[in-house]
């Protein structure tokens, strides 16, 4: 029924979805699949797993590992050694459901019609992402993973996969998460797929779309960064004053963000993008696995949850998941019964400093997962999934 573990310590694979795979909004996914990456080796009690939810740009290639040697997006942080360490954990990275790199998304060929998917995949939520992870973790023949980990986009698939699967993660950890989209999110997501969605559906052009997602990623960026760190890095330095740019000058700040911009463009997918960014906006923590959305039926998620431990960790200088949503996230979990830390940093990247600023968030990981390396005795029997 169940793979064997891998021999192999680091891989990339892609896993098959169940067939249809059926979405909380009522969509259905034929043939679909997710792709997965795996670090360190998994243990013969199968306990040591950690299973790691992206940001919505990452895929699953979070190290470098034999099969493809290029670093990847956590670099400093997966591997012998380091916070998320190889010779205790089992670490297993999933590419988003909906994402483009490896994973069904919009840019996915619909087989139905021979055609990717684009505006018709049917409508994404966060608790599919976290299903679909969980589907990759059930074929290792994993039971019980050691912990959930999940940054941005990740950290609330995070808590999405708590809540739908209750005891089947003894800890979770959660960086610059939310239990849903501040109105201050939800409009600036909101612009940018609006610059990118209207740029699809007039049927411009490839030039015209990589126009758009440049537009929208530097939106995102100057969400994610504080002003303290422009300042510190670019100040009003020029290169080329007048350089006949659209902005009429050619500061330095503009030159990093176009290269960002440039770069993303050339690499997501601009539906995939719209997609994820919608999920995030849909993503309700209080109501996960409620479909009704009917405000006489208050939501009882917190009373399913079964967690040993729970680590928080906010930025303080985090613009788009500001430190108020860890606080929430924290007091939540800690009202429903769950040992919670909480854990509050600072540093000019502001959202980004999960990817940035690896000597500040090692010795805060390092210290919470060791004390995992020795499992707590098994949680009770998994409750019944509330996001089937």
């Amino acid at each position: 029924m169940s793979a064997s573990p891998p021999m192999a310590p680091d891989r990339a694979i892609r896993v098959p979805l169940p067939s249809p795979f059926a979405l909380m909004a009522g969509g259905r996914l034929v043939g679909a699949e997710v792709a997965m990456e795996t670090y360190g080796r998994l243990n013969p009690a199968r306990d040591n797993a950690l299973l790691l939810f992206t940001g919505l740009s990452a895929s699953a290639h979070a190290a470098s590992h034999p099969s493809d040697p290029s670093n990847g997006w956590w670099e400093a942080m997966i591997g012998p050694g380091k916070a998320l360490d190889t010779e205790q954990f089992f670490v297993i990275s999933v590419n988003s459901l909906g994402s483009c790199f490896g994973s069904t998304g919009p840019g996915s060929i619909d087989p139905t019609t021979g055609q990717p998917y684009g505006d018709r995949f049917p409508e994404l939520r966060i608790e599919d992402i976290a299903r679909a992870s969980q589907a990759a973790v059930d074929a290792l023949g994993i039971e019980q993973l050691a912990g959930v980990i999940g940054m941005s986009l990740g950290g609330m698939t995070a808590l999405a996969h708590a809540a739908c699967f209750p005891g089947r993660a003894r800890s979770l950890v959660s960086i610059s998460g939310a239990v849903a989209a501040t109105a201050s999110a939800i409009a600036t997501r909101s612009l940018q797929r609006e610059i990118v969605g209207t740029a699809l559906r007039s049927g411009a052009g490839p030039e015209a779309v990589n126009q758009a997602m440049r537009l929208a990623r530097k939106i995102g960026v100057m969400s994610y960064v504080g002003s303290e760190l422009l300042e510190k890095r670019f100040g009003r330095e020029q290169s080329e004053p007048y350089a006949g740019r659209g902005s009429g000058t050619d500061f330095e700040v503009e030159n990093w963000l176009d290269h960002l911009a440039t770069k993303f463009a050339r690499q997501f997918e601009p539906w995939s993008y719209w997609a994820l960014s919608r999920a995030m906006d849909l993503f309700d923590f209080g109501r996960v696995g409620d479909t009704s959305q009917d405000p006489s039926n208050p939501p009882q998620v917190a009373k399913t949850l079964q967690l040993a431990r729970a680590l928080i960790i906010g930025v303080k200088e985090d613009l788009l998941f500001p430190v108020a949503q860890q606080q929430a996230i924290a007091t939540l979990l800690t009202t429903a019964g769950i040992t919670t830390d909480y854990i509050e940093l600072s540093s000019p990247s502001g959202h980004d400093a999960f990817l940035t600023e690896a000597g500040l968030f090692t010795p805060v990981l390092s210290q919470f997962l060791n004390s995992l390396a020795h499992p707590t005795p098994t949680l009770n029997e998994a409750r019944s999934a509330i996001c089937a």
